[in-house]
């Protein structure tokens, strides 16, 4: 390739020497999106993985979320982020958005090991005549409370109904929230306590790029201390 075809690697911006506590800082406003995509999602690791399955005007659906978590109880609610298409798809809205809006319904899937490499096969941005769960070879099954199927060969599928999408940036990223109303286990995993099994359900987490993951295989407990006695405030 010549000098003149190859395309020059932006600036990487860097405060040009260290503080005194031996820290190097960047300016994240002043990195274009895909530096600060590189520094931010190998950062904030592990990342849970949102298998989201939906239904509506761009057709039978199922994509990963590695910006996803947990974000209340009372009623139980969880958040995905919707990031930019990409490819032939830039500059339109993603077919997982398309159908939440529509519908106000998703499912999210926790992703085991077992699973792994279908949920790989469902991140390429498929046109809305394709299933990409039929693609990556997932069971479907008829959801409890909401229209969108539930991929079953997944350890935990958690029926949502939408309760809101906050546009975030400039890119924009679309962030999901939505209350879960019926929550699938595998067999095996939960108890009668309702304790559940992190071993049996095995699930994975996204690192960095390219293409890194880890698993819960390597674990700790660490006991929070006991609360101190409350003092009177003066």
């Amino acid at each position: 390739m010549s000098e003149k075809m190859r395309k020059p690697k932006p600036p990487l911006i860097v405060v040009p020497e260290t503080d005194e506590f031996g820290s190097v800082g960047f300016d994240t406003r002043a990195l274009p999106w895909d530096q600060q995509y590189k520094l931010i999602s190998s950062t904030v690791i592990p990342r849970p993985i949102a298998l989201v399955s939906t239904d509506g005007p761009a057709g039978v659906n199922a994509a990963p979320f590695s910006f996803f978590n947990a974000v209340a109880l009372g009623p139980p609610m969880v958040m995905f982020s919707i990031g930019p298409a990409m490819f032939a798809k830039r500059g339109e809205e993603k077919d997982t958005l398309v159908n939440v809006r529509a519908t106000g319904e998703f499912v999210v899937q926790l992703v085991d090991d077992a699973n792994k490499e279908k949920m790989n096969n469902c991140s390429p941005e498929y046109g809305a005549d394709i299933n990409e769960a039929h693609v990556a070879g997932f069971r479907m099954a008829p959801s409890q409370r909401v229209r969108a199927p539930r991929l079953v060969d997944c350890p935990v599928q958690l029926e949502c109904v939408l309760t809101d999408i906050h546009v975030l940036g400039n890119t924009p990223y679309h962030m999901v929230i939505g209350e879960v109303v019926f929550a699938h286990y595998r067999e095996g995993i939960v108890d009668d306590r309702l304790r559940v099994d992190m071993m049996k359900m095995n699930p994975i987490g996204r690192l960095a790029n390219p293409g890194m993951y880890a698993r819960i295989t390597d674990n700790f407990q660490l006991m929070p201390p006991a609360q101190p006695a409350a003092e009177p405030k003066p």
